[in-house]
Formats: structure tokens, sequence, C-alpha cells
């Protein structure tokens, strides 16, 4: 699990992340803030490691 937490970094457990798989298998993160906050890009570039809407998905382990 720890190497998908450092490949995409705080997308990984934030409760505004959503995973999106492409018809080619592809992976993206679509960040949820940007739907309201033009701020935050649609598709973050990973590894995210400093966002300032993140929110620790409730539920999460902390070492997650």
């Amino acid at each position: 699990m720890e190497p998908e937490r450092t490949r995409t970094g705080l997308c990984f457990d934030c409760r505004f992340a959503r995973e999106i798989e492409s018809s080619r298998g592809s992976r993206f993160f679509l960040c949820g803030r940007s739907e309201a906050d033009p701020a935050f890009p649609r598709y973050p570039r990973l590894p995210v490691v400093a966002c300032g809407g993140y929110e620790k998905e409730r539920g999460a382990p902390q070492d997650r």
C-alpha cells in the first residue's frame, strides 16, 4: 500500500479525490474541489505533496 501512497501523494486518502480509470486502463485522480473552485486542478499532477483543499477521508487509517 505504501508504494501507491507514494505514487499518488495526498490524493490517496483525500475525501474529495476519486480514482478514475480510462478505457485503456490508465488511472487518474479527479479532484472534487475543482467542481466549485477553479483554483484546484481537475486532474492534478501526481504525486500531490501539498494541497490547501486536502481533507483526510473519514475512517482512513492514520498510517495510510
